[in-house]
């Protein structure tokens, strides 16, 4: 009897990081709270703020016992905001961590409240897309006795307001709000391997079947490059062949700059 075909195209995976550094940065998101209204830099006071936030926080009575028992000397605090339309955190897309897994264990969860509770009188710019606002606190820590000082130390990763990501577009979904835009992709995608695909002949006659894993950019021109394949070589060509016919996209953007983005990809044959 003749054997059965299928391939199977499982989710794609946006790269969960957008090229950092990767273009110029100019103002488009910016949270004004209460504190820093009429500052002219509202962008460093909020940050100031939240900075004066955390070493209260570190420094309260009831966990200044905790932190003298910290064996290092800097202490690092991050946070990774992201807003919705309305202002609101989005809690399952937000983090805040004490880089230390012990203190972080203890202390998250405390902290969180602290950094999801920012009173926030509007963000500036606002697109129709969530807002993303990432801080990171160093502190040179000072002990002397019963008493612990925290010294902020300037780091690389300076605040200069927050960041709206929007994933590159397949043709024919460039007017659809970024959920429907990923699934649209996700159709498409699909659409385009079962359109395109011929299962390898010398493959089926030694009856070869398995995963193809894919992982390809999207540069700043909406192209595909850099396609790195793993799995059965035979199968690979063919998923090689299939990725290189894919059309150029609207290319994923970072405050409206044009960025990279990866994406990952598995593809199962099976017979």
């Amino acid at each position: 009897m003749p054997r059965t075909i299928f391939i199977i195209c499982t989710f794609l995976t946006f790269g969960s990081v957008f090229s950092q550094g990767d273009f110029k940065y100019f103002p488009q998101e910016q949270i004004i709270i209460p504190a820093c209204k009429s500052n002219p830099n509202k962008s460093e006071c909020v940050y100031e703020y939240l900075k004066e936030q955390v070493v209260t926080f570190i420094t309260d009575k009831k966990r200044s016992k905790q932190f003298l028992k910290y064996d290092k000397d800097t202490l690092k605090v991050g946070a990774h905001l992201v807003y919705g339309l309305n202002n609101d955190i989005i809690s399952e897309k937000s983090f805040v961590a004490i880089q230390d897994k012990k203190l972080g264990k203890k202390y998250n969860e405390d902290l969180k409240d602290l950094f999801y509770t920012i009173n926030i009188d509007q963000i500036q710019n606002r697109k129709p897309l969530a807002s993303i606002h990432a801080f990171s606190f160093d502190f040179l820590i000072d002990k002397n006795g019963e008493t612990i000082a925290y010294k902020h130390i300037k780091n690389k990763n300076v605040y200069s307001g927050g960041e709206v990501h929007e994933i590159p577009r397949f043709p024919g979904c460039e007017a659809l709000t970024e959920q429907q835009a990923r699934a649209c992709f996700q159709e498409k995608m699909q659409n385009h391997i079962k359109t395109n695909f011929n299962y390898p002949k010398l493959a089926r006659e030694k009856g070869i079947s398995g995963t193809v894993y894919i992982i390809f950019d999207i540069n700043r021109e909406g192209k595909i490059e850099n396609i790195r394949l793993s799995g059965e070589y035979i199968l690979k060509e063919e998923a090689m062949r299939i990725i290189k016919l894919l059309p150029d996209m609207s290319p994923g953007t970072v405050n409206g700059e044009p960025v990279k983005v990866p994406y990952s990809i598995p593809m199962h044959f099976r017979l």
